[in-house]
C-alpha cells in the first residue's frame, strides 16, 4: 500500500532522518527531505506528496505555522507532527491547526509506519473501496468516495480527517456517538489520543458548516456523553 508513495520529511534532526528515511524506504517510498521550515512550506507548496512529517521545533518557520500556512492555502495532503514535547496543549495546538496525527519521539519504527499507514489509508482516493453511498441533505452533498462535501456546488474544504468525522456522524442522524466511539471509528487502534481531539475537530467542522451557510444540518452536543448529526431542515 506505502510502494511508491511520495513523503515529505521536514526535521532538523539528521539522526531522525536517517532514521525515518530507512524506515519509509524499506516501504519503497519516496522520501524528500528538508531540514528547516522555510525550505520545507516552499517544498510542500510547489509539489505533489501523499504525506508530510512536519518537526514542531524547526529553524526559521516552525511545524505550527507551517500546517497552519498549509491548510489556510487549501492543502489537505495528511500531515503526522513530529515533536519531542508530551505536554497535551502542543499536541491539541497542532490537531486545532489541520493536522491528522503526531508521533512523539523518541518512536518507535513500527509506530512510524503504522501511523503513516493510517494516515494515508484514510486520504487514498485511489483505492476503489467502498466507502458508502452519496449522501444529500438539501443543498448539502457528502461524497464518501471522493472525501468531498459540498454546499450548493462548492466544496467546504474538509481535511481528511475532519470529512471522516462528519461522514461518520452524518450517516446516522440523530444518534449519538460518544468520543471514545468517535475515536475508535475514525482514528482507529493505532491512534491514541485524548477525547479532546473530537473536540477540535468538531469546532472546525462547524466553523466550514458557517463559512458554507450551511443551514440544512448541524452537530449538536449531547452534554456528557457527546456529539449527534441533527438535520434542521
Amino acid at each position: 500500500m506505502l510502494q511508491g508513495k511520495k513523503v515529505l520529511v521536514v526535521e532538523d534532526d539528521r539522526h531522525v532522518v536517517e532514521v525515518i528515511k530507512a524506515t519509509l524506504e524499506l516501504e519503497s517510498m519516496e522520501v524528500d527531505v528538508a531540514s528547516d521550515g522555510d525550505t520545507g512550506l516552499n517544498k510542500a507548496l510547489t509539489a505533489s506528496y501523499d504525506l508530510i512529517l512536519l518537526d514542531i521545533m524547526l529553524p526559521q518557520r516552525d511545524g505550527f505555522e507551517i500546517c497552519r500556512q498549509l491548510r489556510n492555502e487549501g492543502s489537505d495532503v495528511p500531515i503526522i507532527l513530529l515533536t519531542a514535547k508530551v505536554e497535551e496543549v502542543d499536541k491539541v495546538l497542532g490537531l486545532e491547526l489541520g493536522a491528522d496525527d503526531y508521533v512523539t519521539k523518541p518512536f518507535s519504527p513500527r509506530e512510524l509506519t503504522a501511523r503513516c499507514k493510517a494516515a494515508m489509508r484514510r486520504f487514498d482516493r485511489s483505492s476503489g473501496a467502498p466507502a458508502g453511498p452519496e449522501l444529500q441533505y438539501g443543498s448539502l452533498r457528502i461524497y464518501p468516495q471522493q472525501y468531498k462535501a459540498q454546499m450548493g456546488g462548492t466544496d467546504m474544504e474538509l481535511t481528511p480527517k475532519e470529512f471522516e468525522v462528519f461522514a461518520l456522524l452524518a450517516r446516522h442522524p440523530g444518534q449519538t456517538f460518544t468520543r471514545d466511539q468517535i475515536l475508535d471509528q475514525v482514528w482507529g487502534f493505532e491512534f491514541t489520543s485524548e477525547t479532546r481531539t473530537v473536540d477540535e475537530h468538531i469546532k472546525r467542522i462547524r466553523q466550514k458548516l458557517r463559512r458554507a451557510a450551511c443551514r440544512q444540518v448541524g452537530i449538536k452536543t449531547i452534554w456528557g456523553v457527546g456529539y449527534q448529526f441533527e438535520v434542521l431542515t
